[in-house]
């Protein structure tokens, strides 16, 4: 799977996702690259990390903020799709993140997407994500897998 489609899909709710893309998104890779020390749970710490690195990679000019046209930039559809605005239903979750309404995802905002992200996804509440749990949010979310 390329590294742009794991960056679009740990960054941005899945209805942004084309569906085509969505059965391509394999949780069990986004688990692995999640689960730093490979004790085969991924603690909070470990999820914020490797979100926060691919805010980075999506953040193409180093401003801080991830705009829609930097989201767009992941998509990976070629051609004219690429191009395409997202749906309402993606455009209303993505303003949902931009809590400030600037148009933009800023760091601050994309941590506290990731913190409700997290609580929904540790359904047992004992703070770490197992590979169960994350593959489960993930089909919530309308990600393959």
């Amino acid at each position: 799977m390329k590294l742009a489609l794991l960056v679009f899909a740990l960054l941005t709710p899945a209805a942004v996702l084309p569906s085509s893309a969505r059965a391509q998104v394999a949780p069990a890779a986004l688990f692995a690259r999640a689960d730093i020390n490979n004790d085969g749970v991924v603690a909070r710490v470990e999820f914020d990390l490797s979100r926060e690195s691919l805010f980075a990679l999506a953040d193409a000019n180093d401003d801080g903020r991830i705009t829609l046209s930097e989201l767009r930039g992941l998509r990976p559809e070629q051609g004219r799709d690429r191009r395409r605005r997202p749906d309402r239903e993606a455009m209303g979750q993505l303003r949902a993140i931009d809590a400030n309404n600037d148009h933009a995802i800023s760091l601050s905002e994309f941590r506290a997407s990731g913190a409700g992200r997290f609580r929904q996804a540790d359904a047992d509440r004992n703070g770490v994500l197992s590979g169960n749990e994350a593959a489960a949010f993930a089909r919530a979310m309308g990600l393959g897998g």
